[in-house]
């Protein structure tokens, strides 16, 4: 796939069909011939009926991680493939004759869908579309012991789509009102479906148990990069890919020396210049950081440090809610590896809007890449501490950060 930003504002219908169809054949590994577009998993269902062929795996609860997680055998399967508001489904057909049979009751899905579902295919919005389901599935782990406790209600179970209860119709319908959540009942069982982290953050909120998990995951997209990132300030791990090799480094040390789950990937136009990718990456970083800290309550606030080799720097960080940014150092040369040099202060600049926190760089030395790497070293290890709980106060007079 090309790291430039995909413009599909020009292309025909059946161009971005086509490459729809050929990114899905890739993804499930099947012949194209045997997918067939539906505008939605509804219009899909009615269309396999029609046709005598019902869909044996309806894989489209999941939506576009399905195509992950799920492996397609010789029954007709269906997996919605566009968000709710758009929500683009493809069947996969056992064979071509019967994908004919099925596409011959369907008439094509408006461009706005098919460029929805592409877009839903990319790299950032798969990998956006996990850190919901994580965060959600978090929210809703915590959620379901209490969930036990509400009157009418005697047992949750957590599935896929979210929750099968057994309990009163009036729990259920209350529940669902509440929060506008979609259910089914069947008997004395009801299935809650929560789609998306949001709506379990909701659930949890008014069961008291959404404080714990210090996670965020963002997307940013320009028409030079299009970036999905998420960060758990507690975990460890993750992978990270931006197209600009050092900076993956970078990115790197800063997860491991900072103590956290650090997943990044990005499409950028690095064929220009590595500038846009290094700028974007770290302003999503930095919003994604503010957001996992929520309102900050018993973090340590402010973090130091490290030398290397011949190298020193120093880091100093205030999560404050105001942004500055300090650098004092020059660095020789121009680029390390495909890292422009100058990007290195850019980069802390970029983080400190965003992430609205003080932070100072100091560095001195004499090789270029033990320079940029001490600063990101130190910066995750200041980080590490600024992020430190140690109780339950605000650590501000003024009330609030």
């Amino acid at each position: 796939m090309s790291a430039g930003r995909l413009d599909l504002s020009g292309l025909p219908d059946e161009s971005i069909k086509d490459g729809l169809v050929r990114r899905l054949a890739t993804l499930l590994d099947v012949g194209s011939q045997r997918l067939v577009l539906a505008s939605s998993p509804q219009d899909a269902l009615r269309a396999c009926e029609a046709a005598g062929e019902p869909v044996e795996d309806d894989c489209s609860g999941s939506g576009v991680l399905a195509l992950d997680d799920e492996r397609v055998d010789s029954d007709v399967t269906l997996f919605r493939v566009g968000p709710l508001e758009a929500p683009l489904s493809v069947i996969v057909a056992p064979d071509v004759q019967i994908a004919e049979e099925i596409s011959e009751e369907l008439s094509q899905p408006p461009a706005v869908l098919l460029k929805a579902g592409l877009d839903a295919l990319r790299p950032a919005a798969r990998l956006k579309a996990r850190a919901d389901r994580d965060q959600r599935d978090g929210y809703l782990q915590r959620a379901a012991p209490l969930l036990e406790m509400v009157r009418g209600v005697r047992r949750a179970l957590m599935q896929p789509y979210g929750f099968m209860l057994e309990c009163e119709p009036s729990a259920r319908t209350r529940l669902a009102e509440e929060f506008a959540i979609d259910s089914f009942a069947v008997g004395d069982q009801a299935a809650l479906f929560i789609p998306d982290a949001k709506t379990a953050k909701a659930l949890a909120d008014w069961m008291g148990a959404a404080e714990g998990a210090r996670t965020a995951s963002a997307r940013r997209t320009t028409k030079e990069t299009d970036i999905a990132l998420s960060v758990d300030l507690d975990g460890q791990g993750g992978s990270i890919s931006t197209g600009v090799h050092f900076f993956d480094h970078m990115l790197d040390q800063i997860a491991r020396h900072g103590g956290l789950k650090l997943d990044v990937v990005c499409e950028g136009d690095v064929e220009v210049d590595a500038h846009h990718t290094i700028e974007d990456v770290c302003l999503a970083l930095g919003d994604a950081l503010r957001e996992a800290l929520g309102d900050k309550r018993g973090i340590a606030r402010f973090g130091f440090e490290t030398p290397m080799d011949e190298t020193r720097a120093s880091v100093w960080i205030d999560l404050s809610g105001r942004p500055y940014c300090r650098f004092d150092g020059e660095i020789p040369g121009e680029r390390v590896g495909d890292f422009p040099v100058e990007m290195c202060a850019h980069a802390f600049r970029s983080l400190a809007e965003t992430l609205k926190a003080a932070i100072h760089v100091k560095v001195d030395g004499e090789n270029a890449h033990h320079m940029i790497e001490s600063c990101f070293k130190s910066f995750g290890r200041a980080l590490r501490m600024a992020k430190t709980i140690e109780g339950d106060a605000l650590p501000s007079t003024k009330g609030v950060l």
